[in-house]
């Protein structure tokens, strides 16, 4: 399956693929698989905007959100421009999170994330990301683009077989090629790992 069909089965929703179409469409740096921060413009894919989120990598403790669609704030229940992603994420998350951009930098891949959460007015729900890499004037992988939204219920059902998630886990992970492969993640950190979904 090609680039462009594996990243097609990511039509969560109709932000997503519009997100998806438009990154695929972005030039790339001859021999490279990425396109540059510095080609993305949220401003031409407005329709979409308050789904994508775009955040930047600063090392091992800091993920920080550059810009935040008000879908992504109004979920959490504050603005989650200028934060640490890693702080807002549940401690018992916290090293899988991490684990999963790295994987995203190390062997450049788009990928998506579904986590049980409890947002800060305590109500719990189940929010897929959706996370695709941008390069930064190095040519390394420091951006991600993407979009968030909320699994609820006749998909969760599909998708789960339940729709009881009552605390913050790793629901599932999902890695997808871009042309220069998927990692290896055989020793148990991901829960799938694929080069495209098990699911719509």
């Amino acid at each position: 399956m090609s680039m462009k069909n594996v990243l097609e089965t990511l039509y969560h929703s109709k932000a997503t693929q519009e997100l998806v179409r438009f990154w695929l469409n972005l030039p790339r740096p001859e021999g490279l698989v990425c396109p540059k921060r510095s080609d993305f413009s949220s401003a031409r894919i407005n329709g979409s905007l308050p789904e994508v989120f775009l955040s930047e990598w600063y090392g091992n403790d800091a993920l920080v959100v550059v810009q935040a669609g008000t879908v992504l704030d109004r979920l959490i229940g504050l603005d989650m421009t200028g934060k640490n992603i890693f702080d807002m994420t549940p401690p018992e998350l916290v090293a899988d999170e991490r684990n999963y951009y790295q994987l995203l930098r190390d062997q450049p891949c788009a990928g998506f994330i579904t986590r049980s959460m409890i947002n800060f007015a305590d109500k719990p729900f189940v929010y897929r990301t959706v996370q695709m890499p941008l390069l930064d004037p190095f040519h390394n992988v420091r951006y991600f683009v993407g979009t968030g939204f909320v699994i609820e219920g006749k998909q969760l059902e599909d998708e789960f077989g339940k729709v009881d998630f009552k605390k913050a886990k790793l629901v599932e992970r999902h890695f997808f090629d871009i042309g220069a492969g998927v990692p290896d993640t055989s020793d148990g950190g991901a829960n799938d790992n694929a080069d495209a979904p098990q699911s719509s």
